[in-house]
């Protein structure tokens, strides 16, 4: 429950526009932070006929691992932070981002190390082909060190957003990392470096994506107070606390989507396992593209909710979650029907193997859009709730995964890891949406949901009879067709679907669109 249980006085409409202008804002920013999905899908394309299937599965692996590690690494600073920055005094706040700073990159710099030393023990439960055989020892030692520097650039960007600061992040993560990421591993290959280009290319790509993350820090933050931050004192200990009780929850997440990779490469032999990882990988980095929806209104209500809830402000919490939840449900419908639209396009630009990837792609997209209809329900939970529940419903989902990863995989390969994936998520999504009802007495949808979802499930409905049983044409107009369709789809929506607060919300656009004056 939250803390000021007395009801406080309803909003006026000038404070619910400002806080819809900010989680509509703050999303919009965050959502072009996570396109980065799609430039790195983009460059799967490239890798692959660089490098091979199978090099490029051992690299998805290999990345995957690196991901989950991340999750213990950071002893979820990044949640801690959210929480904590807008709570404490502005004084402290440097102090926050310090600690959170300086336990995560050393607990990164120890599973560097251990990694390093235990690289010949790791590689015997990693399937790769017989020309990565040779160099795998290697390749872990030296992919390893991608983790401190990852960690950096994931616990820096999460103190910029918990100052509320949803865009700075943008050209670190695409337009640095990714984009540095692409050139370095053309480059690599052009020079013959075939199965350690990837790899050092990733390396490179992320030292620098970590410099400019703490050049983010030192702008938002005073580095001397984030440099003199203490591992004692109440601040420490209640984050450390926090932390290390949140961290099996981030973990959780991690696992649901990097533990599909590696369950198939270690269940599936030899090349096969690499390949597999790959082709999951790829309709995983596709369907992502759709979580950005989501995840662009968890990284904003995240703070927001801890604010609001720091204040005793639920009516305005009520109004801002209503708003996400109705948002990310009539974005994700359009957006996901066309991926499924898009999906052979895309494929046929891979290698042929890569078509193994298609009902994997369908399954994960319908389960991504599904899960978007519970809003952020999950980062509500995480601020407000008891520390424990985050971790118990993401281990709940989990252990579903395993047990139906378990059995389909061997019957169903790529497939199956995508069913068993999309059933977890959506229970651990779930059971957060229903604490959230039941305990903070948080319900998103109302009458005003009805019109919005219905023009997105009719633009939904087309483009995906379109794919369905429209004319076959030769690529790329499939992918043509589904970047007009959501551009009409999308322009339909704010122009008969939403109500003029909402569309004024989104803008100068919205108000233009809908035909709103101010």
């Amino acid at each position: 429950m939250t803390k000021n249980s007395s009801e406080p006085t309803p909003p006026s409409s000038e404070e619910t526009a400002d806080d819809l202008r900010q989680v509509a804002g703050g999303a919009s920013l965050a959502f072009v932070g996570r396109l980065g999905a799609l430039i790195e899908a983009l460059s799967v394309v490239v890798f692959t006929w660089a490098y091979g299937a199978e090099t490029f599965g051992l690299f998805a692996v290999l990345w995957s691992y690196v991901k989950v590690s991340t999750a213990l690494s950071d002893a979820a600073m990044t949640t801690a932070l959210q929480r904590f920055v807008p709570r404490v005094a502005k004084k402290d706040e440097a102090s926050v981002a310090g600690f959170a700073l300086k336990l995560s990159f050393l607990l990164a710099c120890a599973f560097a190390g251990l990694g390093t030393y235990y690289a010949p023990a790791i590689s015997q439960f990693i399937n790769v082909g017989a020309e990565d055989q040779v160099h795998l020892t290697n390749v872990i030692r030296i992919y390893v060190w991608v983790l401190p520097f990852w960690t950096i650039v994931e616990v820096g960007t999460a103190a910029i957003r918990a100052r509320r600061k949803f865009g700075p992040e943008i050209r670190v993560r695409i337009f640095y990392e990714q984009g540095l990421r692409l050139v370095a591993a053309v480059a690599f290959f052009y020079f013959g470096l075939n199965t350690y280009g990837l790899f050092l290319a990733h390396l490179l790509s992320v030292v620098l994506a970590a410099i400019l993350a703490l050049r983010l820090v030192a702008l938002h933050y005073d580095m001397s107070d984030v440099l003199r931050a203490k591992f004692t004192g109440r601040i420490a200990k209640d984050m450390a606390k926090y932390g290390f009780t949140v961290m099996p929850s981030n973990l959780i997440k991690k696992l649901f989507s990097e533990f599909p990779v590696m369950l198939l490469n270690f269940m599936l032999p030899g090349a096969a396992g690499a390949a597999a990882g790959g082709y999951y990988a790829i309709a995983r980095k596709l369907a992502s593209a759709l979580q950005v929806v989501r995840l662009a209104f968890e990284y904003v209500m995240a703070p927001l909710a801890a604010e609001k809830d720091g204040k005793g402000d639920k009516h305005r919490l009520q109004h801002m979650y209503s708003f996400a939840t109705r948002m990310s449900l009539c974005l994700a419908l359009p957006f996901g029907a066309a991926l499924y639209l898009a999906r052979a396009d895309i494929l046929s630009a891979l290698e042929p193997g890569f078509q193994a990837a298609a009902a994997a792609i369908a399954i994960l997209v319908a389960g991504r859009v599904l899960e978007a209809a519970s809003g952020p329900s999950q980062s509500i939970v995480e601020m407000l709730g008891h520390r424990l529940l985050p971790p118990v419903n993401g281990l709940i989902g989990l252990t579903v995964f395993i047990y139906l990863g378990w059995m389909l995989i061997p019957v169903h390969g790529v497939t199956g890891a995508a069913i068993a994936a999309a059933i977890g998520l959506n229970i651990t999504a779930y059971l957060a949406f229903a604490q959230t009802a039941l305990i903070f007495k948080l319900w998103p949808y109302t009458s005003e949901t009805l019109k919005p979802a219905f023009v997105s499930l009719i633009s939904a409905t087309v483009l995906v009879s379109l794919a369905e049983i429209g004319p076959r044409f030769p690529a790329p107009t499939g992918l043509i067709t589904a970047i007009f369709g959501l551009i009409v789809a999308l322009l339909a929506l704010v122009r008969y679907g939403l109500k003029a607060e909402d569309a004024a919300a989104l803008g100068k656009p919205g108000r233009w669109l809908s035909r709103v004056t101010k």
